[in-house]
């Protein structure tokens, strides 16, 4: 396929941004909760946001300045003074009163207020917890990365997670259930993804050194009917299996489509052993 290409110094601080934000998504939003040095409450939502590290547990958040004229956010200006803050996640029951919180509001204006989320007292840290998300961090201000000084340019701000809080009914066992916490990421523009439902699938770790994607066999490379995606969870074997062994069964179907359209079944249904077993079948059709 042709490709488009656009380079980043023919961009303004605006247009790259909105690219960037086409490029990296879906992201996860940290909805910053701060207060200033006078214990003001300010609430913001960020989508370049991410894990760092676990020993110590690090998390990082970039409130940049803004693309138009280069000045600093709240958030930043808070988190600096104050050298603490919340992440609280924001699920789909929050997204709407969330972008409320997005504006650009005067000094001094609560967005708790503003959005109509409910303030809690946090346990290590000055900014108030956000009632209304399913699981939310009190960080401690590790470090402060300046990415550059004109608009547009990146303030991260990394923080050393002080404790999680999560509401108790979305555990299952002792970690939250992905499907409960129902969490929405950012894309470009005005455009979200809400991780729920079908948008929530699973995809196995390789267990040690897959036999990969030569050893998957030519002719299942060549099918119309098995995708990249079927071959690459083939590809992810630990051992490949003796084809030559595969047994047929009754009820199998008898011709190459048939076969490859029941591998792709059995792929979906992550029965990766009949999968195998029908490839063999499909080798000496």
């Amino acid at each position: 396929m042709p490709l488009h290409t656009v380079l980043a110094a023919d961009l303004n601080p605006i247009q790259t941004n909105a690219w960037l934000c086409a490029g990296v998504a879906p992201r996860p939003i940290a909805f910053a909760s701060t207060v200033d040095e006078a214990g003001v409450r300010n609430l913001a939502p960020f989508s370049f946001f991410n894990a760092f590290g676990s020993n110590p547990p690090m998390i990082a958040f970039a409130p940049n300045r803004r693309g138009r004229d280069g000045s600093v956010k709240h958030t930043y200006l808070n988190a600096v003074a104050v050298k603490e803050f919340v992440i609280a996640t924001v699920s789909h029951a929050m997204v709407q009163q969330m972008n409320v919180a997005s504006a650009e509001y005067g000094d001094g204006v609560d967005e708790f207020v503003k959005s109509g989320f409910t303030p809690m007292p946090a346990r290590f840290v000055k900014a108030a917890l956000v009632a209304e998300s399913p699981l939310q961090m009190e960080c401690r201000l590790h470090q402060v990365v300046e990415l550059g000084t004109g608009p547009g340019s990146g303030l991260m701000i990394l923080g050393e997670v002080l404790c999680f809080h999560v509401q108790e009914h979305l555990l299952k066992g002792d970690l939250p259930d992905p499907a409960l916490l129902d969490h929405v990421g950012r894309n470009g523009g005005a455009f979200y993804t809400r991780a729920f439902g079908e948008a929530l699938f699973q995809v196995a770790k390789p267990a040690g050194q897959p036999i990969g994607w030569e050893a998957v066999p030519e002719v299942l490379k060549a099918s119309h009917i098995l995708s990249a995606n079927d071959l690459g969870r083939m590809a992810n074997t630990a051992v490949l299996p003796d084809l030559a062994a595969a047994e047929g069964r009754s009820g199998d179907p008898a011709s190459a489509e048939g076969l490859e359209q029941a591998i792709h079944l059995a792929l979906g249904r992550e029965d990766l052993a009949e999968a195998w077993r029908l490839a063999g079948l499909r080798l000496r059709s």
